[in-house]
Order: structure tokens, then sequence, then C-alpha cells
């Protein structure tokens, strides 16, 4: 009996020292898997690297579609060319409520990029920051329009272009989920047709930012991508909260977010 009490207060103690991880990582042959108390999304190992499903509200169905592309950067120079495969990645930083993570690509040309995502479960928002290094002769950093791009492949209820407080993009499905792309030093956003679908992507435009650097110079820019429930409402919302450090701690099932992010929710 004794031996039970001891085992049963070492896991207690155990849950309250090292809680487990509200932000989990796995891979399998094709994807990265990040896993939070409000979504899952899938980064694709083969070309192009980037978001190719995205589960949120516990919906068996993804909010992006698997065929072509999804989501990616493209630069035009003297031809278009698009993140490559996923090369290698990395956990940078782990704890009980974040999670950074280091994606590593290149182009066909002379472009290597690599993407520092950092997910939390408190929050539905992922910063992004991208660097794109050259490795050839002088060429065109963020001046392709195409930082990122994100083909949607799959219909939905709505999309939309937004200027304040800053350029954003947005999307949701006919389930009530968003997938949303956040610019605070992007120029503009914009949607477009593609393939069937009309409109079927959207992007953010940072040719502001746009620079040459030679060879070894490295460029950077930095946006925020979302996926969570709602729809136009929330993912405008949203957009005057993503630059925000949210809080890190660990959390339960039923606090999963914020209260300023359920306020946003509850309007």
């Amino acid at each position: 009996m004794k031996k039970l009490t001891y085992l049963l207060t070492a896991i207690l103690c155990l849950g309250v020292v090292a809680p487990l991880l509200a932000v989990n990582v796995s891979e399998d042959d094709k994807y990265v898997i990040i896993e939070t108390l409000g979504y899952k999304v899938h980064w694709n190992k083969p070309a192009q690297m980037g978001y190719m499903q995205a589960f949120v509200g516990g919906s068996p169905n993804s909010i992006i579609g698997t065929n072509g592309r999804a989501f990616y950067h493209s630069s035009d120079y003297g031809g278009w060319s698009d993140w490559g495969e996923l090369l290698n990645w990395e956990i940078l930083e782990e704890g009980p409520s974040k999670v950074v993570i280091k994606y590593e690509s290149r182009d066909a040309r002379t472009k290597e990029y690599t993407c520092i995502a950092t997910y939390y479960d408190t929050v539905p928002y992922i910063k992004h920051e991208v660097t794109i290094t050259n490795t050839g002769a002088e060429t065109a950093a963020f001046a392709s329009g195409h930082e990122p791009m994100f083909e949607v492949n799959v219909d939905t209820a709505g999309m939309e272009s937004f200027d304040q407080p800053f350029p954003h993009v947005a999307y949701w499905t006919a389930d009530g989920y968003f997938g949303a792309t956040y610019g605070p030093d992007a120029e503009s956003a914009n949607v477009g047709d593609w393939g069937d679908r009309s409109p079927g992507r959207m992007q953010l435009i940072h040719n502001n930012l746009g620079v040459m650097i030679a060879n070894g110079e490295s460029a950077n820019v930095t946006y925020y991508v979302a996926f969570g429930s709602g729809g136009r409402e929330e993912a405008t919302a949203l957009a005057a909260h993503v630059q925000e450090e949210p809080p890190t701690t660990a959390v339960s099932p039923a606090g999963s977010l914020t209260t300023k992010w359920g306020q946003i929710r509850a309007r």
C-alpha cells in the first residue's frame, strides 16, 4: 500500500512540475505534424514544402486541399521558382504551450529558404520568420508578390483581402473555419483566381521590402498565419492581436484560449 501511495504521489508531483506538452510535434513519411488543442497542421515534406492540410475545431475536414501546391514562397527572376522540398527541420525551442520549429528548403535556382515558425497552444496564430539567402549571382528578394502564396484547393464560403490595421487576407469554408495570413510589414494583400476556383488563392505582397542580394547575402520577412474556428469576423478581429506574445503557461483543454481571444470569438 505504501508503494502505491508513493507512486501516486510521484505521478502527481510530475504532473505539477512537468506538465504534458500542449503543442505536440510528430512526423510521418510525408508531413511534419503540429497539433494543439485548437488545430492540427501538416507541413509538407515534398516540394513545395509548406502547410498542406489543416484541421480546426475538431473537424475531420481539412481547410486546405491536397491537390497541387498549397502554402509556399515563390520568386520570378527570369522564370518562376518556388520553395522546394523540405531539406531539414528541427525543434529550436519546446515548452508547455510553445514550440519553435526551423524548416529549411531551397528553390530550383539559387535561393535557400529558412522558415522559423512559432506555434502556441493559447492562440490560433503562428509567427513565421522567413530568411532568403542567395547562393548565386545577384538576385532579387521579396520582389515578386508571392511572399507567401496560399493556394486553397478547396471550395470556400468566402475569401477577402483587408487593408486595416495592416494588409491581411483570409478565407473561410462552409464548415465555418478559416485560414488567414497577416503582414504587418506588407505592401498589400490580395486574392485571385486559381484553377477552376474564383477566387482560389491569396497572397501577401512584400515588394516594398524587395532588395537585391549578392552571393552569400540574406533578406528577412516576418508575417503570421492562423487556423481556427470561425469565419470572416474572427479572422479580421484577430489581425489586431497577432503581434502580441501570448501566454505560454501550460493550459487545460477547457482553458486553452486566452481571455482576449475568447472575447474576440464571443463578439
